[in-house]
């Protein structure tokens, strides 16, 4: 009987224990959770245990580790944390399109709220820089227009004194390129008849060496092109091909539907050889073929184009001719021209010079700079 005894009091003693036991282990378990342990070391230290078993015991799922299984516990808190700040979206963007068949150069997004503000630079002819020089007058003129941070840059032709399509001319392309520097990813370039002189060889160096829009008319890739950028549609033609001093019907055709099918507020015209020079190219520009020259004006008229910039003068010029206006930028870095007779041009200006247009909206203001940067003239359009 004693023994009976003495064997209860045992299991009862063992079960207390046991139960005291996993009391206490559980008490560890929520300290530990209150405390935040890492959740792999804890997950290690439970792993072996069945914890199921506990489950049953306490009625809780302390397998689900966190706070969660502490319904009393606060959430961890950080003391003296700022407020939150609400972020400001930036403004929304504009995306110029991309396509190589038509803009290749604008892939950089315009700021919604300067559409239809922006500047663009003109470059008159360069046959002579020297690319050794600093102080040449491309050298200067590009150092000027990269600090008006303008979002294109035009060409008017004859970048180099002679092209004959071979490994020379490539290199003095590329020499002509470094000049521009970081301007040149925005620069459209124009052929004049001295980047000519090699004919269809010069035409396929060209193409090789620029990257630039391929939407012209057949026959012309890359010679002759049209671009949008923000509010204003930009054409380039080819005076010098198939010959000289002459836009030919194929480019006219291709241009009076490219500028009829278009709807933006400014239309910019391009080409080499003025339509209507004033002074030493007279007779020996697009006036060398006057019923080419006509059936193109009539094009530019009947299509409200805003203005036609040309080169091949050495002189900066200023035209206006059947409501359309003519500007030559003629010597960023060649020879001078002699000025024209009086009455023959509105302005005229004989040294070295480069343009600046400001477009915003409709409004669009031509400028004349010298190459050091003197504003020599500015005239609003429309007139």
């Amino acid at each position: 009987m004693q023994k009976k005894i003495f064997l209860y009091i045992f299991g009862i003693t063992a079960f207390l224990g046991l139960v005291l036991g996993g009391g206490f282990f559980a008490n560890e378990v929520r300290l530990k959770i209150i405390q935040g342990p890492e959740k792999n070391q804890l997950a290690a230290k439970l792993n072996p245990l069945n914890l199921s078993a506990l489950d049953k015991l306490f009625g809780e799922k302390t397998s689900n580790l966190g706070t969660s299984a502490m319904p009393n516990a606060a959430a961890p808190t950080t003391p003296n944390m700022p407020a939150p700040t609400e972020t400001v979206p930036p403004a929304p963007t504009e995306t110029v399109p991309s396509d190589p068949k038509t803009n290749p150069k604008a892939d950089l997004p315009v700021p919604a709220e300067e559409s239809g503000s922006f500047s663009f630079a003109i470059l008159g002819d360069t046959q002579r820089f020297d690319p050794v020089k600093n102080d040449g007058g491309f050298q200067l003129a590009v150092k000027n227009i990269r600090e008006k941070n303008v979002g294109v840059v035009m060409t008017e032709g004859d970048l180099l004194g002679s092209c004959d399509g071979k490994s020379g001319c490539e290199k003095k392309l590329g020499e002509w390129k470094t000049v521009l520097g970081d301007l040149s990813a925005k620069t459209y370039a124009l052929m004049g008849n001295h980047d000519r002189s090699g004919g269809g060889k010069a035409d396929a160096l060209w193409q090789k060496f620029f990257e630039l829009p391929e939407n012209g008319p057949e026959g012309y890739k890359e010679l002759a092109y049209s671009f949008d950028f923000q509010n204003s549609h930009f054409v380039v033609l080819n005076s010098e091909k198939p010959k000289e001093h002459v836009i030919d019907k194929a480019q006219r055709d291709w241009l009076e539907k490219d500028l009829r099918d278009i709807q933006k507020d400014n239309k910019f015209v391009f080409f080499h050889e003025p339509a209507y020079p004033v002074s030493s190219k007279i007779g020996e520009s697009l006036d060398a073929e006057k019923s080419d020259r006509d059936a193109l004006w009539q094009i530019l008229k009947d299509q409200k184009v805003t203005a036609v910039f040309n080169g091949h003068e050495h002189i900066a010029s200023r035209k206006k001719i059947d409501g359309v206006t003519q500007f030559i930028f003629g010597n960023t870095d060649s020879f001078d021209h002699d000025l024209p007779k009086a009455d023959a041009a509105e302005y005229s200006y004989q040294g070295q010079h480069y343009g600046i247009v400001e477009v915003k909206g409709k409004e669009v203001t031509v400028n004349v700079y010298s190459t050091d940067g003197e504003v020599l003239d500015s005239f609003k359009l429309p007139s």
